[in-house]
């Protein structure tokens, strides 16, 4: 059995994108066979692997409107085991031609069962919306993480995510889930972190709360180099953190959800 894992926040600037990459890259370091899906017209994910999206190339919103097969779509990356489809400004086009379109929301789904048996993993990077592209991440997966900026202002996302999750869940993919948040942008010590954490606890429960990944500018230099930080920074915290929660991730008993 694989395992769907979905990063999603309604909110911008949570570090989304880079938990994606950097848990996707962590697990294949560790040895699992990832497919990375970046579901997000900006492509941040994409590039962040070094994989241009301006080379014309077939890529994900291709594969999805049946124009390109699994096979011509899919893109390896320097990381052994780890594979990618590849983002374009292609999927906003797709998504404003169809997202009144019932069953659309599930032709991502139904796009990646070839899959099913040569990856391990399956990550969805998700945009900062609740619209189409994201709807279809989240049926197409079993797992959601959402990643938390330790700010105030934050908690407003997180609370969308998990309403658009149990509606979800209830109508179209009964397996759907949130495991876990992963609190970004944290700065030990500092009371607005703390208080952020200590709330993050009550709300979801202390196991549902990963180790936060701290403040770090190495993660921002990273995916303009076209890097993941274990190839930008392995020595950095940023780098400790993102394998702490990937470790907890991997970790993770899906079967007792």
């Amino acid at each position: 059995m694989n395992r769907r894992i979905v990063f999603a926040n309604r909110k911008g600037g949570c570090g989304k994108t880079t938990t994606s990459v950097n848990v996707a890259a962590a697990l294949a370091h560790m040895g699992s066979r990832v497919l990375l899906v970046d579901t997000d017209p900006q492509a941040h994910a994409t590039m962040s692997f070094g994989i241009s999206t301006r080379d014309g190339g077939p890529g994900l919103a291709d594969l999805i409107r049946g124009s390109a097969t699994v096979e011509t779509a899919l893109r390896n990356s320097y990381i052994p085991r780890l594979h990618v489809l590849p983002a374009s400004r292609k999927l906003a086009d797709l998504e404003r031609e169809y997202s009144h379109t019932g069953d659309a929301r599930f032709w991502l789904r139904d796009r990646l069962d070839p899959l099913r048996k040569r990856f391990d993993v399956f990550v969805f990077d998700t945009p900062p919306t609740t619209d189409l592209l994201t709807i279809s991440a989240m049926i197409g997966a079993e797992e959601i993480y959402v990643p938390t900026q330790a700010h105030f202002l934050a908690m407003e996302g997180l609370l969308e995510i998990l309403d658009l999750a149990d509606e979800i869940a209830r109508r179209d993919n009964p397996a759907l889930a949130v495991l876990g948040v992963i609190p970004t942008f944290y700065q030990a010590g500092a009371p607005f972190s703390e208080e952020i954490l200590t709330e993050l606890r009550q709300r979801m429960g202390n196991e549902a709360v990963l180790s936060p990944v701290r403040h770090n500018l190495v993660l921002a230099e990273a995916p303009g180099l076209g890097r993941t930080i274990f190839q930008h920074d392995l020595r950095s915290e940023a780098a400790h953190d993102y394998y702490r929660v990937a470790l907890q991730i991997s970790n993770t008993n899906a079967e007792a959800r």
